[in-house]
């Protein structure tokens, strides 16, 4: 599961007046949880972006701020494991996608978004497109299913139909 259930373990931990809004009167925040409620609304609002597949917007967000980058600063390796996620989640979806796309999903472009694509990702760059290999979640399979329904149990269903309400 992308992101971790975790995260959503830990907020629902916190008390609520952390996770309310900063401008909002609702609230009387204690002396110094400014900053830490702060922090939790920027997580969560990367959470929700990673949870909505927007990952265009993640990446900008992202790099608006310098919280963000105070946040992820001890992370060892936070941008890389991101990438390593949305490929997952996209393999999983597509068998192919517009290179430029891929680019801003992953924030990478040039040798960089080359290398990633086809080493870590095992991926193949045809032009403008990748080309994600077939697996058990991306490859299309069609699905029969076969209902058994006795005639008595359809004729309630006609029966019903034609009777006057009470």
């Amino acid at each position: 599961m992308f992101p971790s259930p975790d995260f959503s373990l830990g907020l629902s931990l916190l008390p609520s007046h952390l996770l309310a809004p900063l401008n909002s009167s609702a609230h009387n925040p204690a002396a110094g949880d400014a900053p830490l409620s702060e922090a939790v609304q920027k997580l969560n609002e990367l959470r929700n972006l990673l949870e909505g597949a927007d990952y265009a917007t993640f990446w900008s967000i992202l790099d608006s701020d310098d919280l963000y980058a105070d946040l992820i600063a001890d992370v060892s390796g936070f941008e890389e494991l991101m990438r390593v996620r949305i490929a997952a989640t996209v393999s999983q979806a597509v068998r192919e996608v517009d290179r430029s796309i891929l680019e801003s999903w992953l924030n990478l472009d040039g040798s960089d978004f080359e290398h990633f694509v086809g080493s870590v990702c095992g991926w193949t760059i045809d032009g403008a497109k990748i080309k994600v290999p077939m697996n058990k979640d991306n490859e299309a399979k069609g699905t029969v299913v076969r209902e058994n329904v006795k005639f008595d149990q359809f004729s309630r269903v006609i029966k019903r139909a034609y009777e006057q309400p009470a």
